[in-house]
């Protein structure tokens, strides 16, 4: 159904209501705080025809309405308004996230100035630029095999890759072979997706072996590349945690970094990206919306921060805050970057 002005200026309401005061909102919040020119009993029926529609839910019978997932979803696309970050956030960040240096540090100190500013976790994915130099696989038992990773930059990373069933040492030192020939120079964070793409291709009959040293090597390789700032006592006094047994879950999820790992690769590598409750695949993640904002110009990203909290969340000051950090960043980036701009 296409919304017409009245119903968009009634669920831009109640979404924004709710956002703020946590409490479902009912047709005579509406009429008395929002001056809406249409009469309680207009709005009653507006707000039954969106919640029939499914942008709007009823939590107990004799309550207001708050947003659904469709409600939220509809607002962020076609509903917010930019916003302007008070002159305390904009001074907080100036005055936070100052100097030149490591870009790590950087994105850093932005990953807790957000954290800070929006009273919600922040993770911080960094981007690397280092590429493998080798890679070889090595038989420890009938079903484990370390993988063993070398950059180009000096590093080594290993991790051990569970098999169902075992496989003879001549194959695994075939395959070693192959993959140390044709990933040289693939960047680590890529290396997953282009083992997955080896299988598809060429090697379909290791496909079961490289399936699980892929999935080890994704694992492996993304989680020194997160990292999470919270205020766990800030986060539990949202009205979302009142209740205690859902506090817990939520630092359970936070902890167990699987689950926000896998869920923030399925998020398209795009500029601005927003999954709102249900969108999530994590079942787990179901109440929770997640925003992240790639960090950096069109020619690098650096990296991302991604926002996660209850699907209440401001949405517009939540954006507002990232662009606002990446318009930052931006001019801390490192000399270099910019005079290969320059040359350009």
């Amino acid at each position: 159904m296409k919304l017409d002005e009245r119903k968009k200026k009634i669920l831009s309401s109640v979404v924004e209501d709710y956002i703020a005061s946590a409490e479902p909102v009912g047709s005579k919040t509406l009429v008395e705080k929002y001056k809406l020119n249409y009469s309680s009993a207009t709005i009653r029926n507006e707000m039954k025809i969106l919640e029939d529609e499914g942008y709007l839910e009823q939590v107990h019978i004799s309550s207001g309405r708050v947003p659904s997932t469709k409600g939220y979803r509809y607002y962020v696309d076609n509903l917010m308004k930019d916003k302007n970050l008070s002159m305390l956030d904009i001074n907080y960040i100036d005055n936070t996230i100052t100097g030149y240096g490591d870009i790590g540090k950087l994105l850093e100190q932005a990953a807790d100035v957000v954290s800070k500013i929006l009273l919600r976790p922040t993770v911080l994915t960094l981007k690397s630029s280092d590429l493998l130099e080798h890679i070889k696989i090595v038989k420890i038992s009938e079903k484990l095999l370390l993988v063993v990773i070398m950059s180009q930059n000096g590093t080594v990373k290993d991790c051990i890759a569970k098999l169902t069933d075992s496989i003879p040492d001549e194959r695994i030192e075939e395959l070693s072979e192959v993959l140390d020939r044709n990933l040289l120079g693939t960047p680590l964070e890529n290396l997953h997706i282009a083992l997955n793409k080896m299988i598809e291709k060429d090697l379909q009959k290791f496909s079961n072996i490289l399936g699980e040293i892929s999935e080890s090597v994704k694992y492996e390789l993304n989680k020194e590349r997160k990292k999470l700032s919270a205020n766990v006592e800030s986060i539990l006094d949202l009205p979302e945690f009142s209740d205690v047994e859902k506090a817990k879950n939520f630092v359970n999820i936070l902890s167990t970094k699987e689950i926000i790992d896998d869920t923030l690769l399925s998020i398209k590598d795009e500029n601005l990206g927003i999954i709102i409750g249900s969108e999530n695949q994590e079942l787990l993640l179901k109440d929770y919306s997640i925003i992240t904002l790639n960090v950096g110009d069109k020619d690098k990203t650096v990296g991302k921060l991604s926002v996660i909290g209850p699907k209440r969340m401001d949405y517009s000051k939540t954006v507002a805050t990232l662009k606002y950090i990446n318009h930052k960043f931006k001019n801390l980036l490192p000399t270099e970057s910019k005079n290969n701009k320059e040359m350009k």
